[in-house]
């Protein structure tokens, strides 16, 4: 055994990236699924792609954390 383990699921870029995969997710949905309104100051329709645009940075922000977790492990030293 090479005495040394990887952190895996409890690596907190693991963690870090699926929730913000998750917060992606549910603004890309907010963008085709909800109306945003009116603003109140100029009468004018708000816009959604903010929704979509901070939602797909969102993502790729979770797939560079996913893939940086999977390059270079965290590695734990085992017991000898």
């Amino acid at each position: 055994m090479s005495g040394k383990k990887h952190a895996g699921a409890f690596d907190l870029r693991n963690v870090i990236s699926a929730l913000l995969a998750l917060y992606g997710f549910i603004l890309i949905a907010c963008y085709f699924f909800l109306d945003p309104g009116i603003n109140a100051d100029t009468a004018m329709p708000k816009e959604a792609t903010d929704n979509l645009w901070a939602g797909l940075g969102m993502l790729v922000v979770a797939a560079l954390f996913f893939v940086w977790a999977r390059v270079k492990p965290i590695r734990i030293p085992g017991e000898d």
